[in-house]
């Protein structure tokens, strides 16, 4: 198995996802990808001998402006946020889990979220 990751990544259904997509596939650019799946298959010679058997291309849920989304959701006491994470969701997770407990049990962060705090949106 071998991902892929774009780092100028194409919008994708702007005015709304539709009402039953839930971990959908949809449809690659193959223009778009190529470039980038010829470097990892490159990476991995094995893989020009093997070929593609399956391509799978889902959305990614990045925010406006590519940091997390975290803190106390406006105009709705007690209910936190943390998402936005995308494919570092993993790595940063033990990191955002002690953060949100502290800032819910003491009603602030012990750390500057100005870059990742949700009220940077309103």
């Amino acid at each position: 198995m071998i991902g892929l990751f774009e780092p100028l990544a194409a919008a994708w259904n702007v005015e709304g996802i539709p009402e039953n997509f839930s971990f959908g596939e949809i449809q690659p650019d193959w223009e778009r990808m190529t470039p980038f799946l010829e470097k990892a298959m490159a990476r991995v010679p094995v893989s020009l001998s093997a070929g593609v058997r399956s391509f799978f291309c889902g959305p990614e849920s990045f925010t406006p402006d590519l940091s997390p989304i975290v803190g106390e959701a406006p105009n709705l006491d007690h209910y936190f946020v943390a998402a936005g994470m995308n494919s570092i969701g993993i790595l940063t997770g033990g990191g955002m889990g002690r953060l949100v407990t502290h800032w819910i049990l003491n009603g602030k962060p012990d750390m500057d979220v100005t870059g990742i705090n949700i009220d940077r949106f309103e």
